[in-house]
Order: C-alpha cells, then structure tokens, then sequence
C-alpha cells in the first residue's frame, strides 16, 4: 500500500512568527534599555552637581584652616555634614572666618548664589573646644548708657532734690535725646510737665527755678575768685532762677549791681 505524503503550510507558518517575536523582543530590551540609560543620566547629573559643590566646599575649608592655623591639609578633618543637605556650587570665591571664639567651627559664605554654612572642623593634636551652635548663638547685648530717672512720681511744678531722681543703666536704643546724666543737673530746677517713675528726665522736662524775688533782700557775695570775699545785703529788682543775672540795688548807697543767682536768697557779684 503506498502511503501519499502531504505537506501542510502550518509550520512554515508558525516558524515566521517566532522569528518575528524573537525580533520584537530583542527591540523591546533595547528599547527599553536605552530608556533607562536616558533616566539615570537624567537622575544622576543633580546629584553630580550637588557632589561637586560639596566636594569645592570641602577642599575649600580644609586649604583654609591649613593656611590660618599654620597646619597641613593632612591634620585638618571636617565632621560629615546632613546628607540631605544641598550645596549648590559658588560662581565665586569662597569667603570664610571663625564666627566664635573656638576655631572648631568655621563660617562659609558664598557670593553668588547667596547662601551661607557652618563647618565642624577639628585639627589632629589640638583638643575640641565647645562652641555653641548658629542657632543658639547669644544675642550681643544692647548697649546701655547711664542715665538719670524719676526715682518717684514727679509733677508739674514741683522743685526737684537729689531724692527725686537715681542713676539708672538703660538701653541706648529707643532713648529719646537730650537726657540729663547727672544730679547737679535737677538741683535748683522744677518740673514743667508729669514724669513718670523709672522715665529718663530730659533738658526739656525741667527749668531753673525762681530762687529769688523781686523786693526780696539777698546776700551777695563778691571777690570769690581773686583770694578774698565781701557780702553784702542787697535789695532783688526783679525776679532770678538759678543762672540768670539779675539787677540789685544797694539800700544804703542807692547804687544799682548786676548779680548771678547761685541759690535761694543768693547772687554773685558781678
């Protein structure tokens, strides 16, 4: 019996189609390969920029401290900073100084992009000193300038003594001008409006006081300044604060002098 052979057009077929698959999937793998060739360069060229900056800022620091404390480079060592940190390369030179009295810590500034850190540095065979941390830095004290205050309520009016005013430290910002520095400044004046207790007294809170009135008799001094002194009883022609030069009369000659009040019920010949 003989047997009749046929050819069937299947496999022919089916061998096309996996030489097909096969091609697309080699393209596939390429493809998607080059894909993440593309992302990781992408994804790596920040973090290359940010590994540059830190790496200038590092050798920075580490030429300067070797240059300032007269070491070499080798003994210089910097404390890891945050690794979230992002140091973004300067277009300019670095500027640097010791903010604290510890040279354990150094100050980095960058011009352009502005931004500004503190390094750790130690120094092989020097001993760490503590420095405080930026943040908690204490503020410089306000400068303070001594002053004179109302030691007790003062109103319009009233003539002021030592007893009315103390010498107090206050702060010079915020200080309005003119303020009195010394208690022989109150003495023979008065009030001219309320002051406050604790409230620096300035020129124009006070005036001299009357210290001598018209038709009062007064003693007057003259001669002070040349070894001798002479007083003499005289009549007050007009009112006198303290400082003012005022008219006075002799009652027995009837002559006119000009004295300067120096205290109540007294003048200086003139």
């Amino acid at each position: 019996m003989n047997t009749v052979k046929t050819s069937t057009p299947m496999k022919p077929n089916m061998q096309m189609l996996c030489r097909l698959l096969d091609h697309l999937t080699i393209r596939g793998l390429w493809l998607s390969f080059a894909l993440w060739l593309t992302s990781l360069s992408a994804m790596s060229a920040p973090l290359d920029a940010r590994t540059s900056g830190a790496q200038a800022l590092h050798k920075a620091v580490i030429t300067w401290v070797a240059q300032t404390q007269s070491v070499s480079p080798e003994a210089v060592d910097i404390a890891p900073m945050d690794p979230r940190l992002q140091i973004q390369t300067c277009s300019q030179a670095l500027a640097m100084d010791l903010p604290f009295a510890s040279a354990q810590t150094v100050r980095v500034r960058c011009p352009q992009p502005a931004w500004q850190l503190y390094v750790r540095v130690a120094i092989a065979g020097q001993a760490a000193t503590p420095t405080p941390a930026p943040s908690q830095a204490a503020a410089p004290a306000p400068e303070q300038r001594q002053v004179l205050v109302a030691a007790v309520p003062l109103q319009r009016g009233m003539q002021l003594n030592a007893t009315h005013v103390r010498l107090a430290d206050v702060d010079t910002p915020g200080m309005p001008v003119n303020v009195l520095e010394h208690v022989s400044q109150v003495l023979y004046a008065e009030v001219v409006r309320d002051v406050r207790p604790d409230t620096p007294l300035r020129s124009q809170d006070i005036r001299p006081t009357v210290l001598v009135k018209r038709g009062q008799m007064v003693l007057m001094s003259v001669g002070q300044t040349s070894g001798f002194k002479i007083s003499a009883r005289v009549e007050a022609m007009q009112d006198g604060r303290y400082g003012e030069q005022i008219k006075l009369k002799n009652r027995e000659s009837g002559r006119l002098l000009t004295g300067q009040v120096k205290g109540p019920n007294q003048v200086e010949g003139l």
